[in-house]
């Protein structure tokens, strides 16, 4: 992760795990419903110990590089409505094509006094970034991604739209999931998901806010939750872009700020580090990804 903000502060690197070795074999194939025998679109694939990782295209077709030397390691397949399928690798080497068993999508129930009583707009997250910080990528595989921790001050609260600060862009137009993440008991994002259905929105080169409306959706969020930015589709290049270098969103340091990065699909989420020669005073990085809701 890199800042453009005063040199007085700067974000520690973060280890990179698992880095795909030129010795590396792509798998290619297909995932599909086992019930439709459909493709199953933008489907997240990949070996969590080594945060290798990619996401299947709308047509169910995915590539994963990955060394033979890794064959014994778990590859895990997931998708929103589907139960999540664990195998080895060397299972994957020898049928590249999968099936993913449906699940129906069963979220906790919450007692609604109706519409009406939703009556107060809140933001929450972080919605205004300081000028001149900015958050990267750091990585340029498929499935990775930036969360922010998000605090409902008042539950329920009817969810409204989610949000992304765009700083720039000059990669051309990326399309990005936005995953709301349920928390374990140290506070890290779970697999569990609270959105019903997969939500995208397309980066294109003008910086700016990008908002998604979800208020007819009408979904009730009850507790504190990770909002997480997922790259799933790139431009379809000869020369692919540095996306690290190319795309960068608003941030801040914040008192208690709660930065989660993860570098493939199906990768470990970690907490970047801060180092600073000045006084932090507890504050920590943030990116500006934010929802709006009804209390």
């Amino acid at each position: 992760m890199r800042s453009s903000f005063l040199p007085c502060a700067a974000l520690a690197a973060v280890t990179v795990l698992g880095a795909v070795s030129s010795q590396a074999q792509t798998i290619s194939g297909t995932i599909r419903s086992a019930s439709t025998h459909e493709p199953v679109p933008l489907v997240n694939l990949g070996l969590p110990r080594r945060n290798l990782g990619t996401v299947g295209d709308k047509h169910g077709r995915y590539q994963l590089a990955a060394q033979a030397a890794y064959a014994a390691d778990t590859v895990r397949v997931s998708s929103l409505g589907f139960e999540p399928l664990l195998l080895p690798l060397s299972a994957l080497l020898t049928q590249p094509d999968l099936e993913l068993k449906p699940r129906p999508v069963l979220l906790d129930d919450v007692a609604v006094a109706g519409n009406s009583a939703y009556c107060d707009l809140r933001t929450v997250g972080l919605a205004k970034s300081t000028r001149g910080f900015v958050i990267h990528l750091l990585s340029n595989q498929l499935g990775t991604e930036l969360g922010a921790l998000v605090h409902l001050p008042k539950r329920p609260a009817l969810l409204q739209s989610l949000n992304v600060v765009v700083a720039r862009n000059e990669a051309g137009p990326l399309t990005f999931r936005l995953n709301l993440y349920r928390l374990d008991a140290q506070g890290f994002p779970t697999a569990a998901k609270l959105l019903p259905h997969d939500v995208l929105l397309t980066a294109g080169p003008q910086a700016g806010v990008l908002t998604v409306d979800l208020a007819a959706q009408k979904v009730v969020l009850d507790e504190d939750f990770v909002m997480g930015l997922e790259l799933v589709q790139v431009p379809a290049s000869a020369d692919q872009p540095d996306l690290t270098k190319q795309i960068s969103f608003g941030g801040a340091l914040e008192s208690g700020g709660q930065l989660f990065v993860r570098l493939a699909s199906q990768g470990q989420w970690l907490k970047p580090t801060v180092k600073s020669n000045g006084p932090l005073l507890g504050k920590r990085p943030a990116v500006a990804l934010y929802a709006t809701v009804k209390e």
